[in-house]
């Protein structure tokens, strides 16, 4: 029963609610029972005092008016209204003719109080003790009224709370149960959504507008998250929609040749030239696999770096020596400024793969007689490596996605081979190594790139 939002929210409703009107009832039970004895005990105290008024000593007699003091309900036998005067020494003076035979319990101190008796039938009584000092001595005033009034008041209000709590239990239940079920019926229909949302539909979204403030950032936070989900299969698609169509040409060739060479006999030299082709293509697909294998373990933090300490002055050495060749071969010029000793915590063979694909890049994607220039340098902390190049550039409207598996611009795709994988390499790598990159580039003019990777302080 308590496995959900609405049974918990009842539960915690009514278990205040009956604290807060139980006590309530309580306090006001005993606060009412508190004023009424205090007007019992002040009519009483009132009642000794008139009767005092009517006290007269003659010839050392105490004597009373029996006409003020002796009508009404004092007069009535076992009315439940009663006073007697009572001497310092025990003896009843005068008491009301409603006592008949019976008596008050005399006061056991000389001093002015009010108590709880039993009556002569046996009823509650509040009785009022007041000491009365006269010229033969000092007197006790005893006045006495019954609480079966007040008593009767009290079980009254008792009955009421009794009878009350029950009714205001069970609508407060009743309301509070209706209350939730409007206020919880949002996020019944966020379930439903929820639930019928899927692969084919990802682009479904909870509506936010007339929606209650507390639900409204629920809704935000889901419609977020599954934009974020939505543009993750978009690009899962698009991955397994690149990946096939740069393993189909691999594959096409090594089918085509297999088919082309197993029609007929074949010299030495015919079957050598096809199992060429045939090595070539199953490289170049291997070489592909290994790129979609390395950008999956980066992008599930499932690859762990070899981490020394290294010299990216050398990485970039090495990098500019084994890339002049190809530059070279193109009629790129490539030129690596000095730049001083800069250590940093990193995998050798990462960073170098980081470098060789910038560089490959920008080789592949420069003009003829273009210039590629690699330069770094050490600035807030960070060891700066720049790879910039008078190539083709990038327009602005591309940088958002340049890092993205397989993506490449469509003007470059046909004009240049590649897998477009490097760059998502390259991100990959600077974002295991706690490292940034940026791009600046000009379409017609040429990329820069700078990648900025945490430098260890001398």
């Amino acid at each position: 029963m308590l496995n959900s939002i609405k049974s918990k929210l009842i539960l915690w409703f009514l278990s205040v609610f009956s604290i807060l009107f139980l006590g309530l009832g309580i306090f006001l039970y005993y606060e009412l029972k508190d004023i009424a004895i205090g007007s019992v005990d002040s009519h009483l105290h009132s009642e000794t005092q008139l009767i005092a008024s009517l006290i007269e000593v003659e010839r050392g007699e105490v004597e009373l008016e029996l006409k003020g003091a002796a009508i009404g309900d004092y007069a009535l036998p076992f009315s439940g209204h009663y006073y007697q005067i009572v001497s310092s020494d025990n003896n009843i003076i005068v008491k009301s003719p409603s006592l008949i035979d019976k008596s008050l319990p005399f006061a056991t101190e000389k001093i002015s109080q009010a108590l709880t008796i039993l009556g002569p039938k046996g009823e509650d009584l509040r009785l009022m003790n007041h000491p009365f000092e006269l010229p033969t001595g000092i007197v006790m005033i005893q006045a006495a009224e019954s609480l079966e009034d007040i008593y009767r008041l009290l079980r009254s209000f008792r009955n009421i709370i009794i009878v009350t709590f029950p009714i205001l239990f069970i609508l407060s239940g009743a309301g509070i149960m209706i209350i939730t079920g409007m206020s919880l019926k949002t996020l019944n229909i966020f379930s439903r959504k929820v639930s019928a949302i899927t692969e084919k539909n990802l682009n479904e979204r909870i509506e936010e507008k007339d929606v209650d403030k507390e639900l409204k950032l629920l809704a935000t936070s889901f419609n977020n998250m599954m934009a974020r989900i939505e543009d993750a299969f978009i690009k899962q698609r698009q991955f397994l929609s690149d990946a096939s169509h740069e393993l189909r040409t691999p594959t096409s060739v090594i089918k085509s040749y297999c088919d082309v060479t197993l029609k007929k006999e074949r010299n030495k030299n015919e079957y050598e030239e096809a199992l060429t082709v045939i090595r070539d293509a199953s490289e170049r697909m291997a070489l592909l696999i290994q790129k979609i294998l390395d950008v999956a373990r980066f992008e599930s933090k499932n690859v762990l770096l070899k981490k020394e300490i290294v010299d990216i002055g050398q990485i970039l050495s090495n990098a500019y020596k084994l890339m002049r060749p190809l530059a070279n071969e193109k009629g790129i010029e490539i030129l690596l400024q000095d730049g001083k000793e800069m250590n940093i915590s990193g995998d050798r063979e990462r960073l170098a793969e980081l470098f060789i694909n910038l560089l490959d890049n920008a080789i592949k994607y420069n003009k003829k007689d273009g210039r590629v220039v690699l330069s770094s340098t050490v600035k807030d902390g960070f060891a700066v490596i720049t790879i910039s190049d008078t190539g083709i550039g990038i327009p602005a409207e591309h940088f958002n996605k340049i890092f993205d598996r397989f993506y490449r611009i469509d003007k470059s795709r046909g004009s240049v081979s590649g897998t477009g994988l490097g760059l998502s390499i390259v991100k990959a790598i600077v974002d295991a190594h706690g490292g940034k990159i940026e791009v600046k580039s000009k379409a017609g003019e040429g990329s820069e790139f700078k990648i900025m990777l945490p430098a260890i302080r001398e």
